[in-house]
């Protein structure tokens, strides 16, 4: 099943399965600014990352002495979540624990996902709350891919991110699906040129430190993109797959990170994760501007 929610400007669809933006169409010139999730490229449009964001080593971890599993980017992105809020321009979805999350995932929680036009952006706002007296580790991340090129005519080439403020940012590289910290370095500019090649090193991953910061994707030949601010993530992922040549972008704002290289495998050290207290509520956004 799927939810509509439109305003003047936008219209925006998001499948009930994982809660996931489908597509974002712009009224006045009809363009769907999503990937169509062609599964002999990528088969998703916008998972969540939920309870880990990328890999764990080993795909497991320790938690009270005991070893769970979980695969990259965890369980929440195939998971049905429940409409609990639609308006005409608003819908809000909730998943909670089940017998299935609980043997690898033994935490209990309340994950909101909060959809919201507001003239030519959508905000998308993501809430996790603890229920139990007992602390809450977990990671969360965004995983939008957008069409590029899109328009028909145009090549991928011809696109390009600007990333605003304008300042050196660090860049933490990944080695077999994990993050590498220790061997981060400094970008150089503010502009990210796309062709399929930039992603052959896997994922770029800026360190924004939870400065707000926007990632504008545009082309060379004409005036249409989009404007993805995040408030205040921890990272942004900018993805596409390699060698297969996919015509997407994937734009990631992240709160939590792959494991490390170095890393033990304990939850308690996990490195970028979220620790909440009992009967706490992480709450936080971003945005997606259409022109």
């Amino acid at each position: 099943m799927a939810v509509t929610i439109q305003n003047q400007y936008l219209s925006a669809t998001v499948n009930e399965h994982g809660a996931e933006l489908a597509s974002l169409i712009a009224k006045k010139t009809g363009i769907d600014y999503m990937w169509s999730a062609d599964a002999k490229y990528w088969g998703r449009r916008s998972p969540v990352l939920f309870p880990i964001e990328g890999r764990l080593k080993d795909d497991q971890y320790v938690w009270q002495d005991k070893t769970y599993h979980l695969t990259q980017h965890g369980f929440a992105r195939d998971c049905d979540f429940e409409v609990v809020t639609k308006q005409s321009d608003y819908v809000s979805f909730e998943l909670k624990p089940n017998s299935k999350t609980k043997e690898n995932y033994p935490f209990d929680f309340i994950l909101r996902l909060n959809y919201r036009l507001i003239a030519d952006s959508l905000e998308l706002e993501y809430e996790v709350i603890n229920p139990s007296d007992s602390e809450l580790h977990f990671a969360l991340g965004a995983h939008p891919a957008f069409k590029v090129p899109l328009i028909e005519g145009q090549a991928y080439e011809d696109y390009y991110i600007e990333i605003l403020p304008n300042k050196a940012r660090k860049v933490i590289p990944l080695s077999g699906g994990l993050t590498d910290p220790k061997n981060a370095y400094l970008t150089k500019g503010d502009v990210l040129k796309i062709s399929h090649e930039t992603f052959k090193d896997d994922a770029i991953i800026y360190d924004l430190e939870q400065e707000e910061t926007t990632f504008v994707l545009k082309n060379n030949k004409d005036d249409h993109g989009i404007a993805l601010k995040a408030k205040d993530a921890k990272f942004t992922g900018i993805w596409s797959c390699y060698p297969a040549k996919g015509q997407f972008v994937c734009i990631e704002p992240w709160w939590g990170l792959a494991d490390t290289v170095q890393a033990s495998g304990k939850l308690e050290e996990k490195f970028a994760n979220n620790v909440l207290a009992g009967h706490e509520t992480f709450k936080t956004s971003f945005s997606v501007q259409v022109f």
